[in-house]
């Protein structure tokens, strides 16, 4: 297949974000010595784990089977953003503590068997799908331009830019969903799993 137009490397979300002010573009993020570029990654890593958190189509883990240590607790990726019990563990009070489940109704981290959940992780930049990588690099390069600068004339991003991309973003997740009112929907699907229990059971 011939190569074409590729999604924006975090390098060149940061040379994006650098050129609002001004600044001329680097070669690599390691180790970079220059400020405005440390700064700019750091705003880009922040910005997308804030708008990751969220949860998306492409950065959510549905029925996913997390099981217990050998002391009973059951640890998170590191990389988890947020959790959730769902299916025969859904009415568990279970909370991300840390990394660890915590169980509330219980006051304990010994969840001492394996649970299903649904887990919103954290994904590196070039994991990200085109429009979401766009849309944390302008939120991003607002967010710079706003914090060390704070002059309107130097605005490359806009709001309208933000709410554009973030129209995309929506699009796509719509598209991505299939969405289906009885298998998603997390209080039908409750209903569900209890009728179809109460049957066989």
């Amino acid at each position: 297949m011939p190569s074409g137009i590729t999604p924006a490397t975090e390098l060149e979300a940061v040379n994006d974000i650098i050129s609002t002010i001004g600044e001329s573009p680097i070669s690599t993020l390691e180790e970079n010595e220059v400020i405005d570029a440390s700064l700019a990654l750091r705003i880009l890593r922040m910005t997308s784990v804030e708008l990751q958190s969220k949860g998306w189509h492409f950065n959510t883990e549905i029925n996913y089977l997390v099981n217990p240590d050998l002391a009973g607790e059951i640890r998170l990726p590191t990389n988890t953003l947020r959790v959730d019990s769902v299916n025969a563990d859904a009415d568990k009070d279970l909370v991300m503590r840390g990394l660890r489940l915590y169980d509330r109704r219980e006051q304990t981290y010994n969840i001492g068997a394996p649970v299903y959940v649904e887990m919103v992780v954290g994904l590196p930049y070039d994991e990200l799908t085109s429009a979401f990588r766009n849309y944390v690099m302008i939120r991003s390069g607002r967010k710079f331009q706003d914090r060390y600068m704070g002059d309107d004339l130097l605005h490359k991003f806009t709001k309208e830019d933000e709410t554009e991309a973030l129209v995309v973003v929506k699009e796509e997740e719509l598209a991505n969903q299939d969405a289906n009112m009885l298998r998603d929907s997390q209080s039908v699907s409750r209903i569900l799993y209890h009728r179809q229990d109460a049957i066989w059971s």
